[in-house]
């Protein structure tokens, strides 16, 4: 076929110009070859000089002989999960890490939970950078293949039910959307998406069955009490408490534009609503400390001598998962259930490089279920060679492809009528 020339081509050229490697680190995985891009694969494989002109397939783009081939795959299949990635939102204006303009390809190093949570100056750092990069992270709006997998969550072509799983009652706001449905005296739980994102576009695409591994960037969570809060009001918390030093930023920006009109903004902007500053101190960054449990608590722990009281200090974090931190273990006994559930597991927009996510992916492989991979670029499962006959590899663009799907879904739904 049209795609598996093209693909074996594309192989073919990765292998030319060295395999992906990585330097694997108990934070992160860096890749060291850039993917190819997307948009590529629409615009480079609408002809193909290997198929006859009469041939069917080449009556059609790529992109939908590729949305043919994940709907052949979905066909037979109850209960499919998706597991989605940053390149899923890649198309709402959300850089990657990892992708063709990956973060990582422009020396960007997101900060670690460790640093974080030791150094308040850290902390400083990354509030400071946030008030510039957040707005644009949260005015993000769903792109083509979240709206796609909002209706093939209505038409219940994607979706699990987990009825034991107990879980489900810790989930409290790592998750967007009911995830629980009441069938007569019954209670049934289901699961559609589980989302490396961290950026609740899913929620905002219409998915009502959303876990966000990873947490959700649009709450904050002192880390002394366990309050959580909108990042919203923080972020203006923040901003009214350093309008000065915000300005000063503001301004320094504007004259550096000046100097360099060639810019490229968007450069600037980092996943998870981070930014790049440039040479800013952020010593005089003032941060709002927790409402609740004050500027200062104290705990006292007892010793033979008697009581010693050690100070902390509170303060408040994005209630996600940085890196070098772990998923709390209630969201991963929800996911290897949902795994477990299901007879098919559509990857989408994700290199698997993080272990939270590629353990999904091992686990369902290891059991004998088809895997399906809408991803442009190789992914840790193709490096590491698993899944032999079980794992069906699309390298397509994410919106498109998905938004194709439904529209074959869409025909077929006529067509029966």
């Amino acid at each position: 076929t049209a795609f598996a020339m093209h693909h074996a081509a594309t192989r073919a050229a990765s292998s030319r110009s060295s395999k992906y490697s990585a330097i694997y680190s108990s934070q992160r995985i860096l890749p060291l070859e850039r993917p190819p891009d997307p948009s590529s694969f629409s615009s480079s494989n609408k002809s193909n000089d290997n198929v006859n002109d009469d041939d069917d397939m080449n009556e059609r783009s790529y992109v939908q002989n590729q949305a043919q081939i994940l709907r052949h795959w979905m066909m037979d299949k109850q209960s499919i999960v998706c597991l989605t990635g940053a390149g899923m939102s890649t198309e709402s204006g959300i850089p990657d890490y990892r992708g063709n303009r990956g973060s990582y390809f422009r020396g960007h190093k997101p900060i670690i939970h460790y640093e974080f949570m030791s150094s308040e100056k850290q902390r400083q750092r990354y509030w400071a950078r946030s008030l510039v990069g957040y707005s644009p992270f949260a005015n993000a709006q769903p792109n083509l293949g979240h709206e796609a997998l909002a209706k093939l969550e209505e038409k219940k072509v994607i979706g699990v039910e987990l009825e034991e799983c107990t879980d489900f009652d810790r989930l409290g706001e790592s998750c967007f959307g009911n995830l629980t449905q009441v069938n007569g005296k019954e209670e049934t739980r289901r699961l559609s998406i589980i989302t490396q994102n961290v950026d609740t576009l899913h929620s905002k695409a219409g998915v009502k069955h959303c876990l966000h591994l990873h947490g959700r960037g649009d709450l904050v969570r002192c880390m002394n009490c366990g309050l959580t809060g909108d990042r919203k009001e923080y972020h203006d918390q923040l901003t009214e408490w350093n309008q000065e030093w915000l300005d000063e930023v503001t301004a320094g920006s504007t004259d550096n534009a000046v100097d360099d009109t060639t810019k490229d903004k968007k450069e600037e902007l980092r996943p998870d609503g981070d930014a790049e500053l440039g040479k800013v101190s952020y010593d005089e960054l003032i941060l709002p400390s927790c409402p609740r449990c004050g500027t200062k608590h104290h705990s006292h722990n007892s010793t033979i001598n008697g009581n010693h009281e050690e100070e902390h200090q509170s303060f408040f974090k994005t209630d996600v998962v940085f890196f070098g931190d772990s998923v709390p273990r209630h969201r991963f006994d929800i996911s290897y259930a949902a795994i477990d559930a299901a007879d098919g597991v559509l990857c989408i927009g994700t290199s698997l490089a993080v272990h939270s996510a590629f353990r999904l992916v091992k686990r369902a492989i290891e059991k004998g279920t088809p895997v399906a991979i809408l991803n442009v670029g190789e992914t840790r499962v193709e490096r590491e060679g698993l899944g032999d006959g079980l794992v069906t590899k699309l390298e397509s663009p994410i919106g498109e492809t998905l938004a194709e799907v439904v529209k074959i879904l869409d025909q077929e739904e006529l067509t029966a009528e």
